[in-house]
């Protein structure tokens, strides 16, 4: 998946402010055979941390190579935009969280959205507070599509607000005319 995405930030303006010292948690979504999982490089705790919410067993044969591939990726930007700090990555371990295991076979997505958010290295109320029921993580989904389409950057913003309205309208005119029978 990684081959096939260009993943040169050095170009793009936003990234010409980054402080190495202010990101001590870089984060890798990854998706694999219908599945995601979250690779974040621990600068701080001298990590590379595999978050999966189903715990598969079989991490090595599955996704430790394409873990290693986008680590070697972190790696050699960091090494590129950042000559000034010394990392020491062979001191770096692999940290595999074991504590999640998410209700469903859909949601892994939004774990891993919920990780970028709220994850600091350890395990956290924030990320423990009821994601094992189904209910709080699909409430999760409503305020994130109403986060994305509200969003005054979204250019569709306009357009989707006027054909809701017109689909809460029709919607309504329906339940009066079947009020009236």
């Amino acid at each position: 998946y990684y081959n096939k995405v260009d993943l040169d930030i050095t170009n793009k303006e936003w990234a010409k402010n980054l402080s190495f010292t202010e990101c001590n948690l870089w984060f890798f979504p990854y998706y694999n055979n219908k599945h995601y999982i979250m690779i974040c490089v621990n600068i701080k705790a001298e990590r590379f941390e595999v978050l999966d919410s189903l715990r598969h067993k079989d991490f090595e044969k599955t996704y430790k190579s394409m873990a290693e591939r986008v680590v070697q990726y972190a790696i050699n930007y960091m090494k590129t935009q950042f000559a000034d700090k010394t990392v020491r990555w062979e001191r770096f371990s692999w940290f595999k969280l074991e504590k999640v295991t998410q209700p469903d076979q859909i949601s892994c997505g939004m774990y891993v959205i919920r990780w970028m958010r709220h994850w600091e290295g350890k395990y956290n109320s924030a990320l423990t507070k009821d994601w094992k029921r189904i209910d709080f993580i699909n409430e999760e989904r409503e305020c994130l599509m109403l986060d994305i389409i509200l969003d005054e950057e979204n250019l569709e913003r306009e357009r989707i607000m006027k054909e809701a309205t017109k689909y809460c309208n029709m919607k309504n005119k329906k339940k009066e005319l079947k009020g009236r029978k």
